[in-house]
């Protein structure tokens, strides 16, 4: 019994195939082996959810900082269009002071106002190399939206231009962005100006034309096909727009003035109050020696060709059929008194508005233009209270103390003038938009 049961015992094991081995005699590698295989998965599943909140949170992070930057390019973007729409509305004359006459209407235009609240438009001379310079507003931010956002101006002096940056911050303070744009002179886009008030009636029509690029045989190079809506007018009073009149433009009237505007009246453009009053110098003579003086000019007949300089006329009465032909570009400083009536006919040098160019002196309290004649030239006259009517036809510009038009000829504003006795506003240069450094 003992020796058979240790041959029993003896005898080589074969292992039973797992699939038959009863449940509960798994060997211990097989759910060893299980073990490691579950924790593996739950490993990978908290890797992958690791990633995924890693991934989410990243994601919300760029976005958050994209929709941030986005807003403060846009911030600078409406602080730009600010700028530009105040250095649109002031006046200001040329020579050494233009970037002082600059601080003190964009002072007059904006503090005090809601943008600005209690701060002011702060002003810095030249200092070296770095030239003088305007920030808008003195400290912190305009706001520009219920966000925080909000931007910051510097206009610096570049004469004649000027180089104009906009900073941007939004409510983190930490994204910002900053453009940068260059602004020139440009002339007032005004077909008639009457400073003190204005009346335009009857069949008067205004628009505008660039005789820079109009046929040269046509006089002023005005070509009605190719009319335009910029025969924009302009008062710091009342302006008044009767019975059939259209103004192919906009209109701009006193901040404290009435604009009328008759049923059978047309505007095409805006119309609304100045932000700050229109300012225009008196004239005065040119030096002496710089000029021929011609007393009194009174022609009814005849033809007379001229050539072209500076002239000084006493009282100027021109009517019947007499004609005038200038032979270059002339301007012209009236004294005392403007008659132009009937059919004269007056023939401007290349047939340019900016080669004829009448100044009338505060000693010329009137002026009158009637009759059926056509007039090309740039007329400046603020001290002056002047009358056009019949239909007669103005090719340039009209700028004078008060203005009655009542002409059907039209007047056609030429976009190619230059800005009128030297004021002018800024504008935009093409082409000059950059992104500046914060």
């Amino acid at each position: 019994m003992g020796a058979a049961t240790n041959q029993l015992n003896s005898a080589p094991r074969r292992d039973v195939p797992l699939g038959n081995v009863p449940h509960g005699n798994v060997p211990r590698l097989r759910r060893g082996f299980s073990s490691v295989l579950a924790m593996m998965y739950l490993m990978l599943f908290a890797a992958l959810a690791l990633g995924f909140y890693a991934q989410t949170t990243l994601s919300s992070q760029i976005s958050d900082a994209e929709r941030k930057s986005f807003e403060a390019q846009v911030t600078a973007e409406a602080g730009m269009e600010f700028i530009r729409f105040q250095l649109s509305a002031v006046n200001v004359a040329e020579g050494p002071t233009a970037f002082t006459q600059l601080h003190t209407q964009l002072k007059a235009q904006l503090e005090g106002t809601p943008n600005l609240g209690a701060r002011t438009v702060a002003y810095a001379p030249a200092n070296g190399a770095s030239p003088a310079s305007i920030t808008i507003p003195s400290t912190g931010y305009i706001a520009a939206g219920p966000s925080g956002g909000g931007f910051r101006a510097v206009i610096s002096d570049a004469s004649p231009n000027l180089d104009v940056k906009v900073y941007a911050a939004v409510r983190d303070g930490v994204s910002r962005r900053a453009i940068g744009v260059q602004f020139k002179r440009v002339s007032k886009p005004y077909a008639l100006i009457g400073i003190q008030g204005m009346t335009v009636s009857g069949n008067a029509v205004t628009d505008s034309y660039d005789s820079s690029t109009g046929d040269p045989t046509k006089p002023g190079r005005y070509d009605l096909l190719a009319a335009k809506n910029g025969g924009s007018i302009g008062s710091n009073g009342n302006i008044s727009i009767k019975e059939n009149a259209r103004v192919m433009g906009d209109v701009t009237y006193g901040r404290t003035s009435l604009l009328t505007v008759d049923p059978t009246a047309h505007v095409s453009g805006t119309a609304a109050p100045l932000t700050t009053n229109m300012s225009f110098p008196s004239v005065t003579l040119p030096p002496a020696g710089t000029y021929t003086a011609l007393g009194d000019v009174n022609n009814t007949t005849g033809t007379q060709n001229l050539p072209g300089g500076t002239y000084v006329i006493d009282n100027l009465i021109l009517g019947g059929t007499a004609r005038i032909v200038w032979q270059g570009p002339v301007k012209l400083y009236i004294r005392y008194s403007y008659n132009v009536s009937n059919n004269c006919s007056i023939t401007t040098f290349e047939n340019k508005p900016a080669n004829r160019q009448l100044y009338f002196l505060p000693t010329c309290a009137t002026a009158s233009w009637t009759g059926t004649n056509v007039c090309v030239g740039d007329l400046y006259a603020p001290d002056t209270a002047f009358t056009v009517a019949g239909s007669v036809e103005k090719m340039g510009r009209i700028i004078a103390k008060t203005i009655t038009n009542s002409s059907s000829g039209g007047m056609h504003y030429d976009e190619a003038l230059p800005p009128a006795y030297g004021v002018a506003s800024f504008a935009p240069i093409a082409d000059s938009y950059v992104e500046i450094k914060p």
